[in-house]
Parts: structure tokens; C-alpha cells; sequence
């Protein structure tokens, strides 16, 4: 089982939230929850084991220390892999679980409708 507060906590560093929402604000956990439940499932135990790795400890530093803590572990191939769900989750097609409201793609400009139409 992933530690949920543990792993918010991990994607609110990858995505932080600033005037902009971060991550959890768009639902980038429920998003990564679900890839690795179904056709990722294999990288869940990675990812979990991951942040068992980080510590109880972790969700005690400041957000700073805790940038710092995952800068040094960046090309881990488990932490790759949850900052690429992590990105694919706050701009992903809300109907994915994450972009809630479609707000990353508002940050971006984009709107989504067909070509041609208004």
C-alpha cells in the first residue's frame, strides 16, 4: 500500500503550488493512484518502496529541505517515473482523474474544443 500523505506530500514538491495550483490541487494523486492500479501497476511497488526510503521523516521538513531531500535522489528511476505521472496527470485530459477543472490547460491558454469552432 503507497502511503498517501507520503506521496502527496513528494508530488507537491514535483508540482508545486504557487499562484498556480500544484499538484494534489488538480487531483495529480488520484490521477497516479489509478495509472499504477491498472497499466503501470508494475512500477507501484518501486514507487512505493521509494518513499518508504524517504521516511516518516520527510513529511517533518520544511518545504524547502524537502526539495533538497529529492533533488539528491532526481534520477532515481523510481522518482523519474512518479514525476513523468506527474506531469502526465496535471496536463492530461481531466477525464484521466487529474487536470481537475481543466485548470492547467487555462494556465496554458489552451482551450479545448474542436478546430473551427467557437
Amino acid at each position: 500500500m503507497i502511503d498517501l500523505e507520503l506521496l502527496r506530500a513528494v508530488l507537491d514538491c514535483i508540482i508545486p503550488p504557487d499562484h498556480d495550483p500544484g499538484a494534489t490541487d488538480l487531483g495529480v494523486d488520484n490521477f497516479v493512484l489509478a495509472i499504477l492500479a491498472t497499466d503501470r501497476g508494475d512500477a507501484a511497488p518501486s514507487i512505493r518502496d521509494g518513499l518508504a526510503q524517504l521516511g516518516p521523516g520527510f513529511l517533518a521538513l520544511s518545504p524547502a529541505e524537502r526539495t533538497v531531500r529529492l533533488a539528491g535522489i532526481a534520477t532515481a528511476p523510481w522518482f523519474t517515473t512518479l514525476a513523468e505521472l506527474a506531469a502526465e496527470g496535471y496536463y492530461a485530459d481531466p477525464g484521466n482523474g487529474g487536470n481537475r477543472d481543466e485548470r492547467s490547460w487555462v494556465m496554458l491558454g489552451y482551450e479545448p474544443r474542436l478546430p473551427g469552432s467557437r
